[in-house]
């Protein structure tokens, strides 16, 4: 475990004095955003987070993820990213919440463990979004047994060009790069998750890579999701959220029990999120259309896992 990590040793010193019931009653029902790459995950945790009764630890959880060695990739081979309960043995899931805790602050702003304890609420819902999570909802799961989940997914022709765009920036730049020289890959980095089955991307065309990781996030947040009582998930279209925010924002809030004063709740042209790379515009897409004409008809599979999801599992919008 890295020790140059402060709240790692508040952490370990939190488990140490017997705080582990207290800590995972704080975390007891947390409400986790999965989805694809360049979904809008982005844009839906900033929104939410800005409302009173979400708690987050400010962004993503790559910090807390990397603070544990066994957790960075599946296994040494690093087959891929993906997570599953083996992962969460119990040292593990007491100093991972523990960890959650000493970062966790409210929408203002104020940190949780700042606060005086009799005026620490005994319960938060934690709002978590971290792009791998995508293939790690059966570890999360052992981590937080009572997680509500909401699956964000976009129109698959613009996820793809978006995820595509990305990765051109990433080789370019380094930006949005998980994993430097990746043992037997042939380009200088990897960008984004790292779905089972990625060397067969090895020599094929971004967009052939865009694709796979599309799909292999979609299918893996589908197999688990689908598993689940209906009450611990929802369906949301990143274009629900685009063309009605505000009620969008206000069925996930009655879905996972929060009363959002309407005030706070934003509605009309919502800001681009911090991640965006130009504004979204549903035909943006066509610029990528001759590399991705011959790929469709392997996805339409997955295309209708989604559909079927969206109608089974979509969040109230009254």
């Amino acid at each position: 475990m890295s020790a140059n990590i402060p709240f790692i040793a508040v952490a370990q010193a939190a488990v140490r004095q017997g705080l582990s019931a207290e800590i995972k009653a704080t975390l007891h029902q947390p409400v986790i955003i999965v989805s694809a790459p360049r979904s809008g995950s982005n844009l839906l945790f900033e929104l939410l987070s800005k409302i009173p009764g979400f708690w987050s630890i400010g962004g993503e959880s790559h910090v807390i993820y990397h603070a544990f060695p066994h957790l960075r990739a599946e296994n040494t081979n690093l087959d891929s990213m993906s997570l599953d309960e083996s992962h969460a043995d119990a040292e593990t899931r007491r100093l991972m919440r523990a960890c959650f805790v000493c970062l966790l602050h409210d929408h203002r702003g104020a940190r949780y463990v700042d606060m005086l304890p009799e005026r620490r609420p005994p319960s938060v819902t934690l709002l978590e979004k971290t792009p791998r999570n995508a293939l790690n909802i059966p570890f999360l799961l052992r981590l937080f047994p009572h997680a509500r989940f909401i699956y964000l997914h976009r129109e698959h022709r613009q996820n793809i060009a978006s995820i595509i765009e990305a990765w051109k920036l990433g080789l370019e730049s380094g930006r949005f790069v998980t994993l430097q020289d990746l043992p037997g890959w042939d380009r200088r980095n990897w960008c984004f998750l790292l779905p089972p089955g990625w060397r067969a991307m090895i020599g094929k065309s971004l967009a052939e890579i865009a694709a796979f990781q599309w799909s292999a996030s979609n299918n893996a947040i589908l197999d688990s999701l689908t598993t689940l009582p209906a009450s611990q998930w929802v369906s949301l279209t990143y274009s629900d959220l685009i063309e009605s925010p505000r009620d969008t924002l206000t069925g996930l809030c009655e879905f996972v029990d929060i009363e959002a004063p309407k005030q706070v709740v934003p509605d009309g042209p919502l800001p681009l999120s911090r991640t965006a790379l130009t504004p979204p515009h549903p035909e943006k897409w066509k610029k990528y259309e001759s590399e991705l004409l011959d790929l469709w008809p392997r996805l339409a599979e997955t295309v209708q896992r989604i559909e079927s999801a969206s109608v089974a599992s979509k969040v109230n919008q009254s």
